[in-house]
């Protein structure tokens, strides 16, 4: 399978692909900003948010199966917020950083061997990242129907 960025140049292809990442990292940051804070007024005009309470969630409700879909939620939530800061403060900047010319052959061949490692590795996680929110979005529809858990 290519991608459209095989058929650009190898110097140019690190800038698109640098420019495509910042903009995906900053609309990945601000998803989860999108996913949080409607999700809270929205719990709030339930009425069922409570400081303290189990998970923010008032006790008699956090012990119901939409609470607990909610509890779910919420902790996927936080694995989300993970994995982005993994993906961000991590495997990107082993990815953006440029190999320096004036190194030796063996340290080259060893910063490319953790660029491609990182590359792997930032697959999997955004696969996972897939994952966890397509799972909250099926939680997030079942509470509809009195939550899944």
């Amino acid at each position: 399978l290519k991608y459209p960025a095989a058929a650009i140049a190898p110097a140019q292809g690190v800038v698109v692909r640098q420019k495509a990442g910042n903009w995906q990292l900053a609309m990945a940051w601000s998803s989860l900003a999108v996913i949080l804070v409607p999700g809270l007024l929205r719990l709030g005009r339930m009425q069922v948010l409570a400081f303290p309470g189990t998970f923010f969630l008032k006790d008699g409700y956090a012990s119901m199966g939409q609470g607990h879909t909610i509890i779910a939620m919420m902790a996927l939530w936080l694995v989300l917020v993970a994995l982005g800061a993994v993906m961000t403060f991590v495997l990107r900047p082993l990815l953006v950083g440029k190999i320096d010319p004036t190194l030796s052959q063996q340290e080259r061949q060893r910063r490319q061997e953790r660029m491609v490692g990182a590359a792997r590795w930032m697959t999997i996680v955004m696969r996972a990242d897939l994952l966890v929110a397509v799972t909250i979005a099926v939680l997030g529809v079942s509470l509809r129907y009195g939550g899944l858990l």
